[in-house]
């Protein structure tokens, strides 16, 4: 077995390739639960939007469950792509909206956009000496800024609150994305925190999409 100690290499190379396995593990978690969102998501469009109600209650029943079980074998996994199949479950009727509209290439802008900040922001995350995780504390409080201007939302119909909210939640979930992928090289190779990174970073992604999706819709001109 390679031991970097009696190779005269110093014990930040061991610290890397601890690093190195869990973002290993969270990447092989976020391949396969594209998979499920994507089923999630064909099951989604036939059931219609009357589902979509108990999907995201479901998903979120997942993402308690999955933080209390992180550390249970099988269990934890089974959570976290019930999560991301739930999640697809909302996201189909949304998503055959849009396409049913003829706004399907917002709907591609979007993935496009989430998938590129995501791979620039990752790569950012992993080669930069800045420390980002100062900035939880703020991005938790940008996030409850956020939920609150949403509720609002509800009531309130304001083109340019859609757009103040797409634009608001890019930015934060974003910022987001930096700071989990920069932790995730902190963390101790186990399976369990791999799972959560998994969980943390999806809900980024996922949060990411719906709120370029919103600012897309917004600066299109289209309600939402």
């Amino acid at each position: 077995m390679y031991q970097p100690r009696e190779s005269g290499l110093p014990d930040i190379y061991a610290q890397t390739q601890v690093r190195s396995g869990v973002l290993g593990k969270v990447l092989a978690l976020l391949a396969f639960s594209m998979i499920f969102t994507a089923a999630g998501a064909l099951v989604g469009v036939r059931l219609g939007g009357g589902i979509t109600l108990v999907a995201a209650i479901a998903m979120l029943v997942c993402v308690i469950a999955v933080s209390l079980a992180r550390n249970v074998p099988v269990l934890n996994l089974g959570l976290l792509y019930g999560m991301t199949f739930f999640s697809g479950l909302m996201l189909g009727p949304l998503i055959d909206i849009y396409v049913r509209a003829g706004l399907g290439g917002i709907v591609y802008q979007a993935a496009g956009m989430t998938a590129a900040l995501t791979f620039g922001l990752s790569a950012y995350a992993l080669t930069t000496r800045r420390d980002f995780s100062r900035l939880g504390d703020y991005l938790f409080f940008g996030l409850l800024a956020l939920i609150v201007a949403g509720l609002v939302g509800l009531f309130v119909h304001l083109p340019a609150l859609n757009l103040l909210l797409g634009l608001g939640g890019a930015v934060i979930f974003s910022l987001y994305i930096l700071v989990d992928v920069q932790r995730a090289r902190h963390l101790e190779d186990t399976v369990g925190n791999a799972v959560l990174m998994t969980v943390a970073l999806y809900l980024n992604i996922l949060n990411l999409f719906l709120s370029l999706l919103r600012l897309l819709t917004a600066l299109s001109g289209g309600d939402e």
